[in-house]
């Protein structure tokens, strides 16, 4: 390796650490918010939550390794420039093309380690996260009681409250529905105008203390003049083996995120295979429709649909309502299928999103190089804060792509590979001119106007 090809690789090592340490923890802010509520307000141990965390890196590293290739050329190259040595090189024929080829390789390398990544580390971490999330849920249920939503504390126990404190414990404006079955119609239903969920560590159980509230049941479904309603002042509620020690659930099914790239275009292939098969049962449907149609222009079947040898007007009608009733179906059945085909399109558009997704991403790490040695070069004069502030627009452009993208495909508008892709195609298609210029030295807006005048005296 040459000496100069060395010197930019040294010049940008220290950038990228420093911009993948920033930027992995400004992107983990939320995630460590949650960490912190996790282990000191809700009671998680302190191991788990620690595990949690680390596995949330999985997503995060995906999106800042390619805007840290993009500080490190900026803020290298910068340097560079602003030090006089990208001028020294330039007398001395070096071209800007020398000063990309060590940086475009070390983005390359960077790339493929992010893609090797995408499939292998990053599916399994988020599986794992996920499962542990799960198991959280299973054995602290009451972690999951949410404002204003419904949850599920048993199979038989649903609670809405308003508001809640994690840490007293206070909840207000609670509903609470119990079902002796899964499919009774008259369930007791309990409400309080507010109430203490309090925690029993030596049973494990939990106790939901309720305040001003009525209790609404049905003893005997047969007779409903018999309703009640009980008015109380305090009323407890007490929940057995609710706090259970977290155990693995060895949960097996992914998403679309917990799947690498093979799984993703094996799961691609299925949803069309399904695809083909509801298309054949719609023109199957469609064919035996036409096919009826058909025989209904025989005079024999057109006459018996008429009526004509119906022995009264009554099952004339009959006879009519029954094709009405058959056409209905059939038109019925034929939205159902289409329904299904546009879930299954939808279903395999996210597949195809997370595929491309996993490769579209690294591939940015060598277009943000190609974009950044130009801008680094005209910017050198301004400082490393202008860099960084580059840095951001830039990502950002690319960021919305890829966000405005995803969603664009998951709603059928968009193709999943354009989708994907726009962001690096975008910055390509500015880069390449960009880069182009700064190698000729020209500037970036040229104007034919208006025409230089003539000094006195110069001859045409």
């Amino acid at each position: 390796m040459r000496l100069l090809d060395r010197h930019l690789i040294r010049a940008a090592v220290g950038p990228f650490l420093f911009g993948l340490f920033t930027i992995t923890f400004l992107l983990m802010i939320d995630v460590l918010f949650d960490y912190v509520d996790m282990f000191v307000s809700k009671g998680v141990a302190f191991s788990v939550a620690t595990r949690v965390l680390i596995l949330s890196l999985g997503f995060t590293l995906a999106l800042s390794v390619p805007m840290s290739v993009l500080v490190a050329v900026l803020m290298s190259v910068g340097q560079l420039a602003g030090d006089n040595e990208i001028t020294a090189m330039k007398a001395s024929g070096v071209s800007l093309w020398a000063v990309l080829r060590p940086l475009a390789l070390g983005a390359a390398i960077i790339g493929v380690g992010l893609t090797a990544f995408n499939h292998y580390v990053y599916p399994e971490s988020n599986h794992t996260l996920v499962n542990l999330l799960y198991d959280i849920k299973r054995s602290r249920p009451m972690l999951e009681i949410r404002e204003q939503m419904f949850t599920d504390l048993k199979d038989d126990m649903t609670i809405y409250v308003a508001s809640k404190d994690d840490r007293t414990g206070r909840i207000t404006d609670v509903s609470i529905v119990e079902k002796e079955q899964g499919d009774e119609l008259s369930p007791r239903v309990t409400t309080a105008d507010w109430g203490v969920i309090v925690t029993d560590p030596a049973t494990d159980a939990l106790i939901l203390e309720l305040h001003d509230g009525e209790i609404h049941e049905l003893p005997d479904p047969d007779q409903p003049q018999k309703y009640q309603v009980i008015r109380f002042g305090r009323h407890v509620i007490r929940l057995e083996n609710m706090q259970q020690e977290l155990q693995d659930s060895q949960r097996e099914s992914r998403g679309d995120r917990e799947m690498n790239l093979t799984d993703l275009r094996r799961a691609a292939r299925d949803q069309r295979d399904k695809r083909h098969e509801v298309e054949s049962q719609i023109a199957n449907l469609n064919a035996d429709v036409v096919q009826w149609q058909f025989r209904q222009l025989l005079p024999d079947e057109r006459a018996q649909l008429a009526g004509h040898d119906a022995a009264n007007p009554a099952e004339r009608r009959t006879r009519l309502g029954a094709t009405r009733r058959k056409l209905e179906h059939a038109v019925s059945q034929s939205r159902a299928q289409a329904t299904i085909v546009d879930s299954i399109d939808r279903k395999t558009n996210k597949f195809l999103v997370e595929y491309h997704k996993k490769l579209a991403i690294p591939f940015a790490c060598l277009v943000f190089a190609l974009v950044g040695v130009p801008m680094a070069v005209s910017t050198s004069r301004s400082g490393r804060g202008v860099s960084i502030s580059l840095a951001m627009l830039v990502y950002l452009v690319y960021y919305l792509c890829l966000v405005g993208g995803e969603k664009l495909s998951d709603r059928g508008m968009l193709d999943p590979a354009l989708a994907m892709w726009s962001g690096n195609l975008l910055l390509l298609g500015g880069g390449i001119p960009l880069f182009s210029r700064a190698v000729r030295e020209t500037s970036y807006l040229q104007l034919p106007w208006p025409p230089r005048r003539r000094a006195a005296g110069t001859s045409a």
